[in-house]
Parts: structure tokens; C-alpha cells; sequence
């Protein structure tokens, strides 16, 4: 009986805090999503390209690839791009051999390169350039924007915002309203890697989209139609718990 009379006297004694915890853990309370979006021009934009050329023998095969890098490059630079916007991404050389791996049909030599336009103006004229050098393979375009850190901020702060607007709106339909944010987090946009994959040159190459939203693939059916240039879109979504409150 000593016993029992000691925890009760004990639990009437507990300190006014950890009773608060207790009550606040078992409050009611409302979790919510809220989600945005900023629309930007890309200031930076990546394409991908490259030339493969077939031969029986390595010399002549490589000798006609490198001729038509060297018109490429040359046609480039007459558009004003320097050695800094041109970047070599990849050089392939494979042997090639029949189904039946009996008879060797040649090699194949692939050159591919990353040229970087501050424009989506600058798209077009380049891989007209390009494709007019020789050019066979236009991996594709990739824009990007220089400040997406900061309109990653303004794209969050205004994820926040609609968060706090949604929980405010379902508390007044139950005739509550919202009290203090409990926790808050960010979901983060993986848009994984960008991979093209060439038939003829085994390729394949990855990027790192963590600098960028929006991708465009154009596929050889597709290399004389006019591309649509767009927007970028900033994205960002959070997680946001509140304590509900009686309404007044």
C-alpha cells in the first residue's frame, strides 16, 4: 500500500512542463502540402552532338570523322562560340563484326561534343551549322538557368505560403483554426539523370539535372523541324504540421 500512495503522490507532483508535453503531443493538429512553381528563361543551354563515320579500316574511318569536327568547329566558331563553349564529351572507336561474330565489317568512330548558347536564339543556328558540317547525331538540348538557387528560394517560400493558405482553409471547414507550425519539410525534385543512347556510336552519357528542369529529345525523324523553346520551370513542395486550435 506504501507503494501505491508513494507513485500517486509522485505522479500529483510531476512538473507543469512535462505535462504541457504530454497534452501538446496528444493535441490535434493538420498536415498539409503545398506546392509552387516559377516559370524562367534559360540563360544556359547545353546541346549535345556528334558525328560517327563506318569504315573497313581505322585510318579512313577516323580521317573522315576528324574532318567533319574540324567543319563543325569551324562553322561554330563562325557564330561567334569559343573553345570555351565547345567541350569534347566523348571519342569512341569499335570494332564491328557480323551477328554470327565471323566476319569483321569495320570500325566505327564516334566524336561527341557539349556546345553551351546563353540563349534560346542561339539553339537553331548552331545545329544548322552543325548539320551542315556533317554532323549525324543531335543528342539533344538541356536548358538550364544560372540562378537556380535563387529561384529555388522564391519557388519555396512561395510553397510555404500556399501550405499555410491550405491549413487555414480545411481548419475553417471543421470550425477550427490553425496554431503553431509543428514541423515543416521540403521534398526534394530528383529529375534523374538525362541519358541518350546512340545506335551507332555507344554512347552513353549521363547528366547531372540537379542545375536543371526542363529537357528537350529530338530524335533524327525530328532534326529539320523547328524546336519549341520554352520556359524553365522551378518547382518546389513542402511538408508543413500545424496544431489546430478551437475557432473563435
Amino acid at each position: 500500500m506504501r507503494t501505491v500512495i508513494a507513485l500517486i503522490v509522485l505522479g500529483l507532483f510531476v512538473p507543469a512542463p512535462a505535462w504541457a508535453q504530454l497534452f501538446d503531443s496528444r493535441s490535434a493538429g493538420i498536415s498539409v502540402t503545398g506546392e509552387a512553381m516559377i516559370s524562367v528563361a534559360p540563360d544556359r543551354i547545353l546541346i549535345t552532338l556528334g558525328a560517327s563515320t563506318r569504315h573497313l579500316e581505322l585510318t579512313p574511318a577516323k580521317g573522315e570523322n576528324d574532318a567533319i569536327i574540324k567543319r563543325t568547329l569551324d562553322a561554330l566558331t563562325a557564330l561567334g562560340l569559343t573553345a570555351r563553349d565547345i567541350q569534347t564529351e566523348g571519342v569512341s572507336i569499335q570494332q564491328r563484326w557480323a551477328p554470327d561474330g565471323e566476319k569483321f565489317l569495320g570500325y566505327t568512330v564516334g566524336n561527341l561534343m557539349v556546345v553551351t548558347v546563353d540563349t534560346t536564339a542561339r539553339v537553331e543556328p548552331v545545329i544548322s551549322a552543325a548539320l551542315g558540317a556533317g554532323i549525324n547525331y543531335l543528342g539533344g538540348v538541356d536548358f538550364q538557368t544560372k540562378d537556380l538557387k535563387k529561384y529555388r528560394e522564391q519557388a519555396r517560400d512561395l510553397a510555404v505560403k500556399a501550405a499555410r493558405e491550405k491549413a487555414d482553409k480545411m481548419a475553417a471547414a471543421l470550425g477550427e483554426r490553425v496554431g503553431r507550425t509543428r514541423q515543416v519539410g521540403e521534398q526534394s525534385y530528383s529529375d534523374g539523370g538525362m541519358t541518350y543512347r546512340s545506335g551507332w556510336g555507344g554512347w552513353n552519357t549521363s547528366r547531372d539535372r540537379s542545375m536543371s528542369q526542363v529537357s528537350v529529345g529530338v530524335g533524327s525523324s525530328e532534326l529539320t523541324e523547328t524546336l519549341a523553346l520554352g520556359t524553365i520551370g522551378i518547382r518546389a513542395r513542402v511538408n508543413v504540421q500545424f496544431d489546430l486550435e478551437p475557432g473563435r
